[in-house]
């Protein structure tokens, strides 16, 4: 790790490859070998910091080592539903990868051509990526109008319109 404070730079040597990875599922790799031990996962995951530049670092105390993400830096791992008048979902609270939990702006759901649903998170700032289990879990709250053309989401005691397909 370095010890640069102000930015995270990796070596001259390093720049082709970064020995960390984490990848489109939230896991961490080291020199392309998974972490699995949790408490390393929860402390890198909780440690992650983007840089000036765009890329992406873990930061733990005066320590720094750069991290190659493939796709966002965060996924939202599952989800819980808040429930109003009649039981009818009124919000999502989403369980991310950091081990934050933040409610679900609906307007920043979006899909990309290989129907991955992702969301901005962090005050926007941030893309995360939905992993299955809280995608499936999202969805089964979906609902669809007659025709089977607009799609709507219950939230906060109204529908909001998700699109047509």
């Amino acid at each position: 790790m370095s010890r640069d404070p102000a930015e995270c730079v990796s070596p001259p040597l390093m720049k082709e490859r970064i020995p960390l990875f984490l990848d489109k599922e939230g896991r961490w790799f080291h020199e392309g070998f998974e972490i699995t031990h949790e408490r390393t996962v929860q402390l890198f995951s909780r440690s992650l910091v983007k840089e000036p530049d765009g890329g992406y670092s873990i930061r733990i105390g005066s320590e720094c080592a750069r991290v190659q993400v493939e796709d966002t830096p965060y996924v939202v791992k599952s989800l819980t539903v808040q429930t109003g008048d009649g039981g009818k979902p009124r919000e999502y609270l989403l369980h991310l990868s950091d081990g934050r939990m933040e409610f679900l702006d609906p307007g920043t759901l979006a899909t990309r051509t290989d129907n991955v649903l992702y969301c901005r998170v962090r005050g926007g700032s941030e893309r995360a990526r939905f992993l299955r289990p809280a995608y499936y879990h999202l969805c089964s709250h979906i609902e669809v109008d007659e025709k089977g053309v607009d799609y709507w989401l219950p939230w906060r005691g109204r529908l909001f319109r998700l699109g047509s397909f």
